[in-house]
């Protein structure tokens, strides 16, 4: 996987349905088959699990109910086996 690769979330954390006790916030497998681009590798923000990439989402995580931590807006680390090359 490189920078600007486009990808479609397959998965998330490795699976495909949440815990049924999940806080709506965090349910991030409300971005299942979403489109989004790869804007860092681990390595270049120095993110400690170098399984995963930051990925800015076509779709706007707020207006999904969705808590976004990251600097850049609608983004998320997100494991590599998540992911599906478009």
């Amino acid at each position: 996987m490189k920078k600007g690769q486009r990808i479609r979330l397959v998965s998330f954390n490795g699976t495909v349905n949440p815990d049924s006790n999940i806080d709506e916030r965090e349910n991030f497998w409300k971005l299942l088959n979403e489109i989004g681009t790869i804007i860092y590798l681990a390595h270049e923000k120095k993110f400690p699990n170098s399984n995963r990439v930051l990925i800015k989402f076509d779709s706007d995580l707020k207006s999904l109910g969705l808590e976004c931590h990251n600097d850049e807006p609608n983004s998320l680390w997100i494991l590599k086996s998540d992911l599906k090359e478009i």
